[in-house]
C-alpha cells in the first residue's frame, strides 16, 4: 500500500509530465528557426548524483525549461530470507535557465527542483525535494552544447553533508 508521501511523488510527476506537454504545444510554432529541443546528458549535474537525462525546451533564445530523470541506485531488501524487495532511487530535476551573452559563449544560470523518489517493489514510496541555483559556462552551436555550471544545492540538515553543498558538473547537449 502506498504512503502519502508516496502519491504526492505520482501526482508531481503526472503533473509534471502534463506541464511539459502544454508548454511544448503552445511555443511549438511560436519563434524564430532556431533549434528548440536539447537533449542533454548531465554527469554530476542536477539530480545529485552521477549522471542524468534531460530534455530542455527553449522559449525564446536565451531562456529554457528542461526536466529529466537520473537513476541513483537499486538495492535488494531482504525482510525475512523468504521474502525481499527490489528498491529503485529515481531523482527527477525540474528547472528554468537564462543564457547571458551573444553568439556562442554564454554564461548560463539555472534555478530548479530536484525530487527524489524511492520507489519499492513492495510498493512504498519516498520524496524528498532539494532546491538549487547554478552558475557557469555554456558553448552553445547548432551541433552540440556544452555546460561547466557550478551548483549550490540545498540538502537540509543530516549526517554527512553540510545544508548547503557546493558541486561542479559538465553537461552535453544535442540540440533538435
Amino acid at each position: 500500500m502506498m504512503g502519502r508521501a508516496g502519491n504526492l511523488c505520482k501526482k508531481g510527476t503526472i503533473k509534471l509530465i502534463i506541464w511539459t506537454a502544454v508548454f511544448s504545444v503552445v511555443c511549438l510554432n511560436s519563434f524564430s528557426q532556431y533549434k528548440k529541443n536539447t537533449v542533454v546528458l548531465d554527469l554530476a549535474g542536477k539530480s545529485f548524483y552521477y549522471f542524468d537525462i534531460s530534455y530542455e525546451r527553449y522559449l525564446s533564445e536565451k531562456f529554457h525549461i528542461g526536466a529529466g530523470a537520473g537513476l541513483a541506485g537499486i538495492s535488494t531488501l531482504y525482510k525475512n530470507p523468504d521474502e525481499k524487495a527490489t528498491e529503485f532511487n529515481i531523482r527527477f530535476p525540474v528547472y528554468g535557465a537564462y543564457a547571458f551573452g551573444k553568439k556562442k559563449h554564454h554564461i548560463i544560470s539555472e534555478l530548479g527542483l530536484t525530487i527524489d523518489c524511492l520507489f519499492c517493489s513492495c510498493g512504498s514510496s519516498i520524496s524528498s525535494l532539494w532546491p538549487f541555483i547554478s552558475a557557469g559556462y555554456e558553448f552553445k552551436s547548432s551541433n552540440i552544447i556544452i555546460r561547466v555550471p557550478v551548483y549550490l544545492g540545498y540538502i537540509g540538515k543530516n549526517e554527512w553533508y553540510p545544508r548547503v553543498m557546493p558541486w561542479a558538473g559538465l553537461s552535453i547537449g544535442v540540440p533538435f
